[in-house]
């Protein structure tokens, strides 16, 4: 990279040593990119990067032999990149240090780390090292200070985003595809509307179902009687004949009522 500082760059000139121009005109490259490729800030120097990279094992005993990376959790690595921008003057921010060929002032840059902090846009962040793809702006922080009130130094914070290959289902066995295709990516789910047997019951439906039931509780009281009657030995025949009358009485009541609830509702 190359660097127009006009201070430096007259400095170089004025000494007459080649070295020293190219010394002072070409530094390494560090940069914080959108994945567009444009820059997602213009600094005026970089202070420097702070790489960070951790995993979790597991913690509970395990059989011998049996570790395996299924054991071992890599958590997202973490970024620290300390840079610098430099104003025009310590009364305002706005105003940005043209002697630097920069049009970035001091409120720009802050604004730009505003939105980066609230939007999930991920960022390349270059170095002379290797370029770490895919990372998101966690939190930053500025400072300023009485000695260097036109300068602003910014402490960013990046996380990893760990992305991973999606995982998709397909239908194999169906032979036909719902409904509503789009809706659906394993084509195994339908949103249209389902068509059922159910209809809605009518008065006819509800005499019939009345009236069967009150041929089942007929048929019911000779099966009871009879099952009585089997079941007990015939030294308990006199109870067996109350029980068997007391529950035939009953179920010629129930029909009895079923047989005027029918009349009622034709």
């Amino acid at each position: 990279m190359f660097s127009l500082n006009e201070t430096t760059l007259l400095s170089a000139l004025n000494s007459g040593n080649i070295f020293s121009i190219i010394n002072s005109t070409v530094y390494p490259s560090y940069g914080i990119y959108l994945k567009s490729g444009a820059k997602a800030v213009s600094p005026t120097s970089f202070l420097g990067i702070e790489y960070g990279a951790d995993a979790v094992s597991v913690s509970a005993p395990i059989e011998g032999g049996s570790y395996t990376t299924y054991n071992k959790v890599k958590r997202p690595a973490l970024i620290r990149v300390v840079f610098t921008l430099e104003g025009w003057t310590g009364f305002s921010g706005g105003i940005p240090n043209i002697t630097n060929f920069s049009l970035t002032s001091r409120s720009d840059l802050l604004s730009s780390l505003d939105r980066m902090v609230s939007s999930a846009d991920l960022y390349d962040i270059e170095t002379p090292d290797t370029t770490y793809e895919d990372y998101d702006l966690q939190r930053y922080n500025y400072r300023t200070s009485s000695q260097d009130v036109t300068l602003l130094t910014v402490e960013a914070i990046f996380q990893a985003v760990m992305q991973e290959a999606e995982v998709g289902i397909a239908n194999t066995t169906a032979k036909s595809q719902p409904a509503k295709n789009d809706t659906s990516r394993g084509g195994s789910v339908s949103s249209g509307n389902v068509n059922t047997n159910a209809s809605d019951a009518t008065i006819d439906d509800v005499k019939g179902a009345l009236a069967g039931l009150k041929s089942s509780l007929s048929s019911a009281a000779t099966s009871v009687a009879t099952s009585v009657s089997t079941a007990v030995s015939s030294s308990t025949k006199g109870i067996t004949n109350a029980i068997n009358s007391a529950a035939e009485s009953s179920i010629n009541d129930l029909s009895q009522s079923i047989d005027e609830l029918v009349k009622g509702l034709s």
